[in-house]
């Protein structure tokens, strides 16, 4: 029960950590050096903690002995963060959030079904997956709920029709490999969440399994930014007058990551991606819904509301 409400609440931490990421974005002209700040933030954080908390030796026989692809827990988490920010022009903002939830949720089960990664196997069974089913189906609700209506094509000139068909048939592909894309990329987050589990058991510390993510992860997506910006500037950042909450997504991000390390470790990978997912979501409306952090406010659906008790419905059939 615990280890299932602190699962929802570091998908709470999510939206908040997005709208705190947004705000600093804007001040500094790129949401990947946003995101490389918060990273920075994010690691002085974890460092500060491991050596107040230990234990000592920071790295102990049992992580030397480990697997090297542990370690790359935090290149899977920049891979899923700039794989957003690449998504986002293509597919639009309800594509983006879709497709990665679907890989997520996928690569949960997956890695459950079959140990992966150092995981204890938990075999598929029909109600495990009826429940991933229906937990996709409501987290679809909450998220596109208002959107998916059917628009009849009978009052559409033959023109209108002909002129449809091309630009379905131009954009359809490059709209599949993008949307393959973004399933691919919540793959890798649903990767990061066992990588955390592994690598924090065999570190005796999520803590300490936090602050290696970070290290690698502030590394890659330096180097991304590197590539993408060909700038470190922060642009209008330091400049007066900016909230000071702005720079705190880094410990928002680390407190996510930490329990992730965590509940990974515990409830296993698919039961940890569908609880964050489900606090993710959840919190995302009520963002929206008070307009919180300076996020414009928008209009819930009940329908968004029922897709979240689906989702819950699924989740408790799964964890059965």
């Amino acid at each position: 029960m615990l280890q299932g409400l602190l699962g929802i609440f570091s998908g709470l931490i999510t939206p908040v950590q997005t709208a705190v990421n947004t705000r600093l974005g804007r001040s500094i002209g790129s949401p990947l050096r946003a995101s490389l700040v918060s990273f920075s933030v994010g690691l002085i954080a974890m460092l500060t903690l491991t050596l107040l908390l230990g234990p000592y030796p920071l790295i102990p026989a049992t992580a030397a002995n480990g697997p090297w692809w542990m370690w790359f827990a935090g290149v899977f988490g920049v891979t899923f963060l700039t794989g957003n920010v690449l998504l986002l022009p293509k597919l639009g903002s309800l594509k983006t959030v879709i497709m990665p939830v679907t890989g997520q949720i996928v690569m949960g089960l997956l890695i459950d079904a079959f140990g992966w990664f150092g995981t204890t196997a938990q075999p598929i069974s029909p109600l495990r997956i009826a429940g991933a089913a229906i937990t996709l189906v409501g987290f679809l609700l909450a998220v596109a709920g208002p959107n998916l209506r059917l628009h009849p094509a009978g009052n559409r000139s033959a023109e209108q029709v002909d002129d449809s068909a091309h630009t379905s048939r131009t954009q359809g592909s490059a709209t599949v490999l993008w949307s393959c894309a973004g399933i691919a990329f919540g793959m890798c987050s649903a990767v990061q969440t066992a990588l955390l589990g592994k690598l924090g058991v065999a570190l005796g510390s999520p803590v300490k399994a936090s602050l290696a993510s970070f290290v690698v992860g502030l590394i890659s997506l330096a180097i991304v930014v590197a590539f993408v910006d060909r700038t470190y500037s922060l642009g209008d950042a330091l400049k007066k007058g900016n909230p000071w909450w702005m720079w705190a997504g880094g410990l928002l991000g680390a407190t996510l990551v930490m329990c992730n390390a965590y509940l990974s470790a515990h409830i296993g990978t698919g039961m940890t991606v569908m609880l964050v997912l489900l606090g993710q979501v959840g919190g995302g409306l009520l963002v929206d819904r008070f307009g919180l952090l300076g996020v414009p406010r928008k209009p819930v659906a009940g329908i968004q509301y029922v897709g979240v008790l689906v989702a819950i419905v699924g989740i408790v059939l799964k964890a059965m």
